[in-house]
């Protein structure tokens, strides 16, 4: 993380800012706050100062701290997941390859202050309401890249199309679960998905081919 923040934080005084696009700017002081404060301590001043930009400025970019922690979610959690998609060999086994996923996610969202927001109240249902919307699954490249991946390896294995279709559409009541359901509404979620998701595998890809 700190290699990417020393990318991703950088100090850019009131006379810098100029002929730069002050909404990144703003979004990388951003990041840098939330990252020490959290989302519950951080403020749009602070923010603004960190950036150089009046308070006032602030809001010809966002309407507020909901969205501006929004974009630097958004963008935390692709660089986040590209990771992810870079680590993992995708070609093995199906059972150990559905572990490491939700295994490299539980490890990367809660050392990251950052993406460990999502189970915040505070800010959680903004979060899950991007992520649940057409815009921003169709946005998820790691949601894409999932599907895809899948899908190819599938039609490699020769499975039928309605056999695929039927598996995606487990896959789509998983990332509903996922979005939907948070810890308070049904404690212990993640790891009950992943033993629905493990036993699905189990179950299901390694039966009989459609």
């Amino acid at each position: 993380m700190n290699e990417y923040k020393n990318l991703f934080i950088q100090s850019i005084t009131t006379k810098e800012i100029t002929g730069i696009d002050k909404k990144q700017v703003l979004k990388t002081a951003a990041y840098d706050v939330f990252s020490k404060k959290g989302y519950k301590e951080a403020g749009i001043s602070e923010i603004a100062k960190q950036a150089g930009v009046a308070v006032g400025s602030f809001y010809n970019y966002y309407d507020g701290k909901e969205a501006i922690f929004l974009d630097v979610y958004i963008e935390e959690n692709d660089r986040v997941r590209q990771a992810m998609m870079d680590d993992i060999d995708w070609q093995q086994d199906l059972v150990e390859l559905v572990r490491q996923i939700f295994e490299r996610s539980r490890s990367l969202v809660s050392s990251n202050k950052i993406l460990a927001e999502w189970h915040n109240p505070a800010i959680s249902r903004t979060l899950r309401s991007h992520y649940s919307s057409g815009k921003g699954k169709a946005a998820n490249t790691f949601h894409q890249f999932l599907v895809e991946t899948f899908t190819n390896r599938m039609v490699a294995e020769g499975y039928s199309e309605e056999k695929i279709q039927d598996i995606l559409q487990v896959y789509n009541l998983f990332y509903y679960m996922d979005v939907h359901i948070t810890e308070d509404d049904f404690p212990g979620i993640g790891r009950t998905l992943e033993v629905l998701a493990t036993n699905f595998v189990k179950g299901i890809l390694h039966n009989e081919k459609g």
